[in-house]
């Protein structure tokens, strides 16, 4: 058995990482930022250390005795409100990529046997004609512009790779797509559950996305320390799903009326047309944007045969992920 740092563990993923890697019998250090989000981790046997990866607090302490490193510490970008807004957005990619950099360095000179880094499927580009696999990553400079959370993802990530090719660092990656399931305290991927659950939302369009139970995420971490290549990548993705069938899911599930408006996709395209002109008369980043509700999102029609056939993966049905998640959400009194 290891003794593991997971990096990150009160957040959504981290949380099921730490679970999965104490029923496999391992030891587990549980390394976390803010007292805000601890209740994740109530009632379980590990260890807990304050981290602050900004500026490396409690890093080295964090990683001394640690075989296994996972880094699910993840970068997320919020709404930009400095100006100009592409400068703002180059400095907050900039800075998460200096951090990684940072952390990566510790993690080093730890010397652990395995570093499992949590990028993103956001990280691989859609292919017309077949799914899309590992080795559909998107470049690094970007042709053009995406949405901040991806633009930092796939930065983190090619940074990543780079350092452990440069180092020897023992290093892989997981790329998670969207995430349903409990834990999810911060609500990020979790709002794509709970706008639909609290009918925040009044209207759907036509969008696919892949979603993924983060408990088979959190195992796919724990078998990718154990079986996976260093310097590979591995899809955790589950079942490609349309928006409306989404939204009919959740709505069932929470016991409430789904949307009844299905807006044409260039009525949305306008609206998002508007959010961005707004965006940039205001120097902020826009709230949602044309590339972002696209008919077929960059994590949709994902190829995950390597992480079933290399991991020995399997998933939960997305309705099921729906349910735990809705669950969870009640019980923490997110939900009515």
């Amino acid at each position: 058995m290891a003794r593991a740092l997971v990096l990150g563990a009160t957040g959504h993923i981290g949380a099921h990482v730490v679970r999965a890697l104490l029923k496999e019998g391992h030891s587990v250090r549980a390394g976390y930022r803010s007292d805000r989000y601890l209740s994740v981790l109530d009632g379980l046997p590990l260890e807990r250390c304050r981290v602050d990866l900004d500026t490396g607090d409690g890093l080295a302490d964090a990683l001394r005795g640690c075989e296994w490193v996972f880094h699910a510490a993840g970068s997320y970008p919020a709404l930009l409100s400095l100006s100009p807004a592409g400068q703002r957005r180059d400095a907050v990619v900039e800075q998460a990529v200096r951090t990684l950099n940072q952390t990566l360095e510790a993690i080093y000179a730890s010397g652990p046997k395995r570093v499992v880094f949590t990028s993103s499927a956001a990280v691989i580009r859609h292919v017309s004609g077949r799914l899309a696999a590992e080795a559909d990553v998107e470049p690094w400079p970007l042709p053009d512009t995406r949405p901040l959370y991806a633009t930092a993802k796939i930065a983190m990530e090619h940074a990543a790779f780079a350092f452990a090719r440069r180092t020897g660092l023992p290093l892989l990656a997981v790329n998670p797509s969207v995430c349903i399931g409990e834990y999810d305290a911060h609500a990020f991927s979790g709002r794509s559950v709970l706008v639909f659950a609290k009918r925040q939302a009044p209207f759907v369009f036509d969008h696919t996305f892949n979603a993924v139970y983060t408990g088979d995420v959190g195992i796919g971490h724990v078998r990718a320390a154990e079986r996976g290549q260093v310097g590979e990548r591995y899809l955790l993705a589950a079942e490609d799903v349309e928006l409306p069938s989404f939204a009919r899911l959740v709505a069932e599930e929470a016991g409430v009326p789904p949307p009844r408006l299905r807006l044409p996709l260039p009525v949305v395209q306008t609206a998002a047309l508007a959010c961005e002109a707004w965006a940039a008369c205001s120097r902020t980043e826009p709230l949602f944007s044309r590339r972002s509700i696209h008919p077929r999102s960059p994590g949709a029609g994902l190829d995950n045969r390597k992480a079933r056939e290399a991991l020995g993966m399997s998933w939960v049905p997305v309705r099921e992920a729906v349910r735990r998640a809705l669950a969870w959400f009640r019980l923490v009194r997110m939900l009515g």
